[in-house]
């Protein structure tokens, strides 16, 4: 109804500014002819009682004269007749209503015709006749008419057109709502309703237009449309599958890489506490100790196994794998227990960690396992990257607002910042841009799979972040991850 309508309104409006615009011309036309029809009409009146009043002022006096065009306002219709002096000086009564300036003419005898508007706010067509006296003082015929007829007039004109344009515009709106719902408000309708089925996903009704006009068209059109959207819908869910259980698969690769390249630490540390177990089981064993020793040492015992279990849940943890699921996580916590996963890898390095993270919670939706697997590969590679060992720092900052690096299009609040800084040997300029490539590695054979950063790009990504990364050659590199954060449970 809404397209008819708007057809409808276009219609008229054309039509409304023709018979306007015609109204209007007519209006001002034959406003204009009856203007000069009456300045003709005041003209010929005005030359007949100056040939007259010259003569009576020359025979009878001033006097004489005046009593004549008083006399003369009783024959002349709708024109009123007055006597007016030009030279200024006179008196109130044979003043000129409108002011002299504007009769500027009268002085080179010609007349004038103007329109004045009285104190009450009625038009009058002023017409002026010079006259010398035999004195020779200029004076003035004054006629006067009134514009009331004539404003009466454009009033009916306008009643007239107004009237015709609005019996135009209500049989306009019957005939096209009739034509409109029949032509075109219900195949649209049907064309709609077979849209939104197809917007919902439902592909199995078929929708068929009589005619063959374009609507008819774009009904056959809409239905070979969605038939292919129905095979490319399954065909994109095929593809989607196998994409993720791909990327999955890179993802889990990569996991177990990272995971064998901090089992060599780990082994240091699961040999320390096994050393202390071993000990102290063998002085258990040889029952010399008292049973306050023996307590003690069954304590110890517990204590290191309760750290081998800690290191070996967090291996294990790390490299399940699992279905991907976005949960508000706490970054601060996050942060700790990356670095105490990379501690003994870092150690064997000769690698120093350092933590700087705030006080305040910084929450992100996120799922944790991919997140962790983000900052591993990110410290794996600063640690890797510092063969003489130095520091690698974890810092964390919230309430951040990186308007000036963010690519388009990106959420405009507030945006938690994570920077991995190392002391390495830096990246060259010309690789900078490359290094989230997939495959692309500086690393020698065997060092790297040349997916790590690519896949933290990705997870990062697909959680509505991005990363950057600056680099001076022998200086070291600085890695930042940006996240959207939470704010009372909504992104800022």
């Amino acid at each position: 109804m809404r397209l008819t309508l708007k057809i409808t309104m276009a219609i008229l409006l054309g039509v409304v500014l023709l018979f306007s615009l015609h109204a209007y011309l007519s209006i001002q036309r034959e406003r204009t002819q009856l203007k000069e029809r009456l300045s003709r009409e005041a003209l010929h009146l005005g030359q007949s009682l100056r040939v007259m009043l010259g003569d009576i002022w020359k025979i009878g006096g001033e006097g004489a004269a005046l009593n004549f065009l008083e006399r003369s306002n009783l024959v002349s219709g709708s024109f009123t007749v007055r006597w007016v002096w030009i030279d200024g000086g006179t008196e109130m009564r044979y003043r000129p209503r409108v002011p002299v300036e504007k009769l500027s003419a009268l002085n080179k005898g010609e007349s004038v015709s103007l329109l004045a508007e009285s104190s009450a706010g009625h038009d009058f067509l002023m017409t002026y006749l010079p006259l010398v006296t035999g004195g020779g003082r200029l004076g003035a015929i004054e006629l006067s008419e009134s514009m009331d007829e004539l404003h009466g007039y454009v009033r009916e004109s306008l009643r007239r057109s107004a009237l015709l344009v609005a019996a135009t515009i209500g049989s306009a709106l019957l005939l096209m709502a009739l034509l409109g719902n029949i032509l075109v408000n219900r195949p649209l309708r049907l064309l709609t309703e077979e849209a939104e089925r197809i917007g919902a996903g439902d592909f199995s009704t078929a929708l068929t237009l009589s005619g063959r006009d374009e609507l008819a068209g774009l009904a056959v059109t809409i239905d070979r449309m969605r038939g292919q959207l129905d095979e490319a819908r399954q065909a994109e869910q095929a593809a989607n599958e196998a994409k993720l259980s791909a990327l999955e698969k890179l993802r889990h690769t990569e996991r177990l890489a990272t995971l064998g390249r901090l089992s060599a630490g780990m082994a240091h540390e699961l040999g320390t506490p096994l050393n202390v177990i071993a000990g102290r089981a063998k002085l258990i064993a040889s029952g010399d100790l008292s049973p306050e020793d023996t307590t003690r040492s069954a304590r110890i015992i517990g204590e290191q196994s309760e750290r081998m279990t800690t290191i070996m849940r967090q291996l294990l943890d790390f490299a399940r794998r699992g279905e991907g699921r976005k949960q508000p996580v706490e970054l601060n916590r996050l942060l700790r227990g990356t670095v105490d996963l990379l501690a003994p890898t870092a150690k064997k390095e000769g690698v120093e960690m350092q933590l700087k993270i705030q006080d305040e919670p910084a929450r992100v939706n996120a799922d944790s396992g991919q997140l962790q697997q983000v900052l591993l590969n990110l410290a794996m590679n600063g640690i890797q990257a510092m063969p003489r060992g130095g520091t690698l720092t974890f810092s964390l900052d919230g309430n951040c607002d990186p308007s000036l690096t963010a690519p388009p299009g990106t959420w405009a609040g507030s945006w938690c910042r994570i920077r991995v800084e190392d002391q390495g040997e830096g990246i060259a300029p010309p690789d900078l841009p490359r290094i989230f490539d997939p495959f692309f590695t500086t690393k020698e054979i065997g060092q790297g799979t040349g997916l790590g950063l690519s896949i933290a790009y990705g997870i990062v990504e697909e959680h509505g972040g991005w990363i950057e990364a600056a680099s001076t050659p022998g200086q070291g590199s600085i890695i930042s991850v940006y996240l959207p954060q939470i704010v009372d449970g909504e992104n800022a």
